[in-house]
This record gives C-alpha cells, structure tokens and sequence, in this order.
C-alpha cells in the first residue's frame, strides 16, 4: 500500500470517527501521565549522563565512595578584618556540622593555635591578603543531585544568616559544583517560566496573522500536548529517567513537531479555498503530504537516532527519545488532529486564495539570480572560515551575574585554593608522603594536602598525637589506602591551563581522578558526539531522502539547504565568537531536522505541480516560512536567559532555522528552475 493511500485512510478512519479516536487517545493519555507520575525519575546529576563502566567516571565514583565526594562546597567570608573571620569560622565549623545531608566540613587544622604556632602553620584556609576565609563542606551525596543538594543548601544559608547577623561587615557565599547545579536548575526553572509565556504569544500572533484564526493551530498544540504525554510514558517504559540533557525533549518536540500541523493547515485550506470542506479536505491534503511527511519525519528521527552511536549517555537518551518523539508526533498528527478539528465546531474561516497568498507572491519577487548568486557566495566564504571550537568551560555556561563563579575566580586569583582539584590515591603512607613531595615541585600545582601535613605536625604532640576521624578521613580511607589532593596553581577552566594541568597530573598517575580531569574527558566525550553524531547522522540523512526519490538530482536538491546552513552556520558563529559548548550542540539535530524538512518540502510540492513555482512558493513556501517563524518564535526568546548555556542554545537555533529558512525559499527555488526539465517527467 503507497504511503499516501494508507495515510488518507488514517485521517479518513478520524474524521469518521472523531469519538473514537479521541476516547482511544485519553485514555492512553491517562494511562501514559498515571505511569509516569508513579514512576518516572529524574536524574539531575551530571554523572549520570554518562556511563558509570567507562574507566574515568568508575574512578571518580570509587574515590567518592571510599574518601567522599571530590565535588566540594565552599563557604567563602570576604571582609577587612581577619579576626572577625576567624571568629566567624570558629563559629560557623561546629553548626554545619550538624547540617542533615553533610558529611564533613574542613574549617582548619584541628590543632591548638600555640601548637600549630610553633609549626609555623596557619590553621585556616585563607587568600593570601588574608581578605577570603574558606571552609570546605562535603556532602554526602556524590552525584550532586538536586533533590538531596538543594535542601542542603537551604540549610546552609540558614546557618550563614543565623551565625553572621551581628557581624554586618563580612560577606558570606557559596561556589562549587553543587551551588552550580542549584544555580542552574533555578535560573532556567524561572526564566523558561516568563520566556515560554513570551514565546506562545508571539506564536500566537504568528499563527491570527497567518491563519486569520486559532482553532486549527490551537488544536495542532492540543495534539502536541498529547504527544509528549504519550512519549512521556514510553519514556516511562525505558529509560526510565529523565537526565538534565533529556529533560529538553519536550522543547525539541514543540520546535520540531508543530511543523507538521502547519503543513496540514496549510495545504487544507488550500483544498479548502477550491470549495472542498474541511472533512474532505483534511484527509487528502494528508495524503497529499505523506511523501514530504514521512521523507521528513523519518529523515528527523534518524538524525536524532544517530546520536546513540556518539558514546554519550546523556546525548544517546536525548536522541532515542527525540526521535521516537518524532514519530509518536507525526501518527498523531494524522490521527488525533483531525479527529479533533472534526469535533470541534467552526465557522468558515476567512482564506486566502494560494496564487494570490501575499507570503507567496513576496517570495516570487524575491527571485533574483542576484540574491541566489549572494546567499551561494555568502554560505561558501562563511564555510570557508572553519570552526569555532569547542568551549568546555563550565563557568561560562553559568549565569551572567552568578555569585558563586565570580567567588571561584576570586579563590583562584587570590590563593592556592580552588574548589575543583585532582585527587590521587596510594597505597601506604610512605607513597601518599613521596606523591605529595613530588606534586609540590609542578609548576600547575598551586597547593598540596596530605597526610603528609600530618606527619609535620605530628612531632608537636607527639608520634601517637590524635587527630578528628572527620579530619583524617579525608586522608586515610577505611581500607587502609591514603588521598592526595592536588590544588592546580592556574584557573582549570580555562582550556589552556586545564589542559597542561590535567596532562601533568595524568603524567604522574593515569588513574588520577577529580573534577579538573572528569571535567575534561566530560568535554572530549561530548566534542567526540558532536562529531560522530554530525557524520553519522548526515550519512543516514542523505540515505533517508535518496530512498524517498531514488534519483541523485532531487535527493541533493533536498538537502543542499542543509549542507549550506551547517557549513555557513560555523562561519557565523566564528564570526560571532559562538563557540559550541555542551549545551548548543543539542541544537545541531534540531536545526538539521528542521533544515533537510524544508528541503524535502519544497523539492516535492515542486514537482507535485509540475515545475510551477508560483504555486509551490505559495504553498510550501508558505509552510515552511511560518514552521520556521514558529521555532524562531518558540526558542528566540530564549536568547535573552541569564543563563549563558541556555541562550547559547536559543542563539545557535534562530541563526541556523534563519539560514535554513534563507536557503529553502531563496536559493534552492531557483535551482529548481534550473534543473526543471530533470525534475519534472
């Protein structure tokens, strides 16, 4: 049965039976939301985004286990006077100890002044104009959850307010990785909040101007809203999680999945505006569209899947249910949609003739060999540009106005201290004192601790002198193996000094774990994703829209606007200083789903009308400027988070959906005439 026949019986099967199928889909809809509620996890962790066998993340998650977790966090005091710190230190020590969710806090060297007076020692952790007092708080937890750091936090502050209110001139906050992850899942919670409110106006308006009405756009987000309940329960079925990277799926779903209502919209009204009804009409322009439909939804689901060959549990997740998520979309699109436009009464909407549809007459002027000549120019001088890199640096995803980064580059600027440090494990003690002597002489080591500071002060009270098991179990595990913790000398986030910090310290032990190093094999991973999942998906694309056509010219025709948009895409963000960071990448399959659908659509209506580019402006050329003003409209205002990583997203979706939509509407229509007479039999 061809594709088109079997979908119009679909769509006939709906209109036929709206209560059916509508019934059908609430009750999996309930079925799919009682699931999840029960048993659907999130994982907010960043470890679990990728596979704890891999040998660097099973080092890292051992020494947790053994010495406690590495991802450490600081309180940090600034003021003017030392002596009111030290007090407060002395203060806040013994009450965030009895913090539920804390397994042990380093405020000082737990040694009488006078004694470690005579050692030449300082007992505190200070900055070296003595303006910062540190105090190093380690959770139980040692994944950083936010279900367990979240409240942590919350007690901590509540501490800090308590023991701090009659000292008015010190200034108390908080860094480290798991005030990084509350900062995160806090800022993007409020602003996606206000932006996504933003976003479904301007939708809204895009949808009143375009359809002169609401009701069918409205019911194509009611058949999106199903969608993601019902992919919420697969979901539910397997993984079994959400991650903080899969967690974006439902965002992806509206960017990519509305397309589809729109081109239904469109092409109805079409069949409308020749004097079929709606009931008819539904069913043939869906049949009508089966081959863009299908080509476009398979070609965006292989992309997607393509991302579970990249080696990146978080990235595979997000691509298995990305791209089931497409094709639960696409069947409900012709399923559900119709049932529920048929349900729900209307009045004739008012409709534009297609040969006089003002977005398609617009187009038609545009079609200038000047203009196809500059924009071919422009996307080959920008691919010429190479590429903007990859930044790994965690900071710079971080709010614009975080505190608690601005506290880590003073710790870094102003001591030897750092939340984010390498740890190594020995098996005696002699060994943990020899590694420890031989990390002091690197020039990327700023500060060492072991129990070699112990040993020096050992001789003031004594060889048999009795240190705090909270204090000595950061050095000395109950198995009897010894830590070393190795505090880099530089800023580990920047790329350069990371990379000569790491490379030193793997040099001395390759089994060296800590957040400097998984925080780089974590950047390598997700550089190596973003390779393997643009060669891999790329491949099955072109195999995808070759097997829709079975001819060379229309199968590169159709993707051309994606080859140009990735290509010219990279020349804008060097020009732009974009890097690619672990959180624009997800857009790549977004824009490349996006960008090979315009193609398809356009290269089909094309030669559906028999080379006449009037109509195929006017219709798909119709659909696909309104599906991309619509996922401009739904990410854009994104752009304007606090959140760095976040508007990195948002800005790599509008340049690339821009360009992808520049390409489709006025480079690849005159290629089109060009090749007509190959095109059209």
């Amino acid at each position: 049965m061809k594709r088109s026949h079997w979908f119009y019986r679909v769509a006939r099967f709906s209109v036929d039976r709206p209560w059916l199928v509508f019934t059908i889909a609430c009750l999996l809809a309930i079925l799919s939301f009682s699931a999840t509620a029960v048993h659907l996890r999130l994982k907010t962790s960043n470890l679990d985004l990728v596979d704890p066998d891999l040998p660097a993340i099973k080092r890292f998650l051992d020494f947790a286990d053994e010495f406690g977790t590495p991802n450490v966090l600081v309180v940090v005091l600034e003021g003017e006077e030392p002596s009111a710190m030290k007090r407060a230190v002395d203060e806040l020590g013994p009450a965030l100890r009895l913090v539920p969710g804390v397994r042990a806090v380093t405020d000082k060297i737990p040694l009488p002044s006078e004694q470690l007076g005579r050692a030449g020692v300082n007992p505190y952790f200070t900055s070296r104009d003595l303006g910062m007092f540190m105090l190093f708080i380690q959770p139980e937890d040692a994944r950083s959850q936010a279900e367990t750091i979240s409240p942590l936090l919350d007690q901590v502050r509540l501490v800090l307010a308590e023991k701090l209110q009659d000292a008015p001139n010190l200034r108390a906050g908080l860094t480290g990785i798991p005030q990084y992850a509350i900062d995160d899942r806090d800022v993007i919670q409020q602003d996606i909040s206000t932006l996504s409110l933003f976003s479904f106006l301007l939708i809204g308006i895009i949808f009143v101007t375009a359809f002169a009405a609401m009701r069918r756009p409205l019911m194509a987000m009611v058949t999106l809203g199903f969608s993601v309940i019902l992919l919420l329960g697969v979901i539910t079925l397997y993984p079994g999680h959400l991650t903080l990277l899969s967690a974006f799926f439902a965002s992806i779903l509206f960017g990519l999945g509305i397309d589809y209502g729109i081109h239904i919209i469109n092409r109805t009204e079409e069949f409308m505006n020749e004097g079929m009804t709606e009931q008819d009409a539904l069913p043939l322009s869906i049949s009508k569209l089966a081959p863009e439909l299908t080509t476009g939804g398979i070609t965006t689901s292989v992309i997607f899947f393509s991302m579970l060959a990249c080696g990146f549990r978080g990235f595979a997740e997000l691509g298995l249910i990305a791209g089931i998520g497409m094709i639960l979309c696409l069947f409900l699109m012709i399923s559900l949609f119709p049932a529920l436009l048929t349900l729900i009464p209307h009045r004739q909407n008012r409709t534009i003739s297609t040969r006089e549809s003002r977005v398609g007459r617009l187009l038609m002027a545009l079609q200038y060999p000047g203009i196809t000549a500059a924009l071919a120019i422009a996307a080959v001088a920008l691919s010429l540009l190479g590429s903007p890199g990859f930044d790994g640096n965690y900071t710079d995803l971080q709010p614009k106005d975080s505190e608690a980064v601005r506290l880590e580059r003073e710790m870094v600027t102003r001591s030897d201290l750092s939340p984010q440090f390498a740890v190594f494990t020995a098996d005696t003690k002699a060994d943990a004192i020899d590694l420890a002597d031989q990390l002091l002489d690197e020039d990327t080591v700023g500060e060492v601790r072991s129990i070699a500071d112990l040993e020096m002060l050992a001789p003031v009270d004594g060889p048999d002198a009795a240190w705090p098991d909270e204090f000595l179990q950061r050095f000395v595990s109950p198995s009897g193996r010894y830590a070393v913790y190795a505090y880099p000398s530089g800023d580990v986030w920047n790329p350069i000094e990371q990379e000569a910090f790491v490379t030193s310290m793997q040099a001395i032990d390759p089994a060296v774990t800590g957040l400097p190093v998984l925080g780089r094999f974590m950047t390598d991973l997700s550089n190596r994703a973003l390779i393997i999942t643009g060669v891999v998906g790329g491949i099955l694309m072109f195999l995808c829209v070759w097997a829709n056509y079975r001819r060379l010219l229309p199968s590169l025709l159709a993707i051309l606007p994606t080859l140009f948009t990735v290509a010219g895409m990279h020349g804008v963000m060097k020009l732009l200083h974009i890097p690619f960071n672990p959180i624009n990448i997800m857009a790549l399959p977004v824009i490349l789903g996006i960008a090979v659908d315009d193609g398809v659509h356009m290269v089909h209506r094309f030669i559906q009308e028999k080379g006449d580019l009037q109509r195929t402006l006017s219709g798909s050329g119709r659909s696909v400027v309104l599906t991309s003003l619509t996922t401009i409209a739904a990410f854009g205002s994104l752009i304007f988070t606090r959140h760095q990583g976040l508007a990195s997203f948002a800005l790599l979706l509008v340049i690339g959906v821009a360009m992808a939509l520049m390409l489709s509407v006025l480079l690849l229509p005159r290629l089109l005439i060009l090749a007509r007479k190959h095109l059209v039999r």
